[in-house]
């Protein structure tokens, strides 16, 4: 009888988790490749964006992926969304297109939660420098990481984009 109970207890604790995981990942659409989604943040981030408010479809969607999100804003240019909220006082942006399709999105994470192989890549690279904000960027099929490092001794900044094994894709330095 206790064995029932705690296999219940099991049972429970494994639907409650997944349904948090899935909560925190949801599906980005695989109708693009990596490249073109790149392609058109890009664009949309180099457009005149306004205020809007999104179609049906969008509102819907972005509830069934992001069901616990609060202060939630939407942008529009051309056929990419771009909605920024916050999930448990963690900021977050999501950039869906017109049709519906989760592009990619951005969870702000502290330093602790960075993987190894990331922090090790950017601090050995910047060992003067200290972590100051931290991004995880799911992006299609890869995962990102946009770090901004602040230099000890100045007010020098550099921003990094890394892949999850620790490469730098890009590097941008704010004076």
């Amino acid at each position: 009888m206790e064995q029932l109970r705690i296999l219940k207890v099991i049972i429970a604790y494994v639907f409650f988790a997944g349904i948090i995981f899935a909560q925190q990942n949801p599906a980005i659409s695989k109708e693009y490749s990596n490249e073109e989604i790149t392609q058109m943040i890009k664009t949309y981030k180099t457009s005149n964006s306004r205020d809007a408010i999104p179609p049906t479809l969008l509102q819907q969607r972005f509830q069934t992926d992001f069901s616990k999100a609060y202060d939630v804003e939407w942008e529009v240019a051309g056929n990419i969304y771009e909605v920024e909220f916050d999930i448990q006082d963690r900021d977050y942006k999501a950039y869906y297109h017109v049709k519906g399709n989760l592009l990619m999105y951005i969870q702000e994470i502290n330093g602790a939660e960075l993987p190894a192989m990331v922090r090790n890549a950017a601090e050995n690279k910047y060992p003067k420098y200290r972590l100051d904000n931290v991004d995880k960027i799911r992006r299609g099929t890869e995962v990102l990481y946009s770090v901004e490092m602040e230099d000890k001794s100045s007010d020098l900044e550099v921003k990094l984009l890394l892949k999850d094994n620790g490469s730098i894709l890009e590097e941008t330095f704010n004076y």
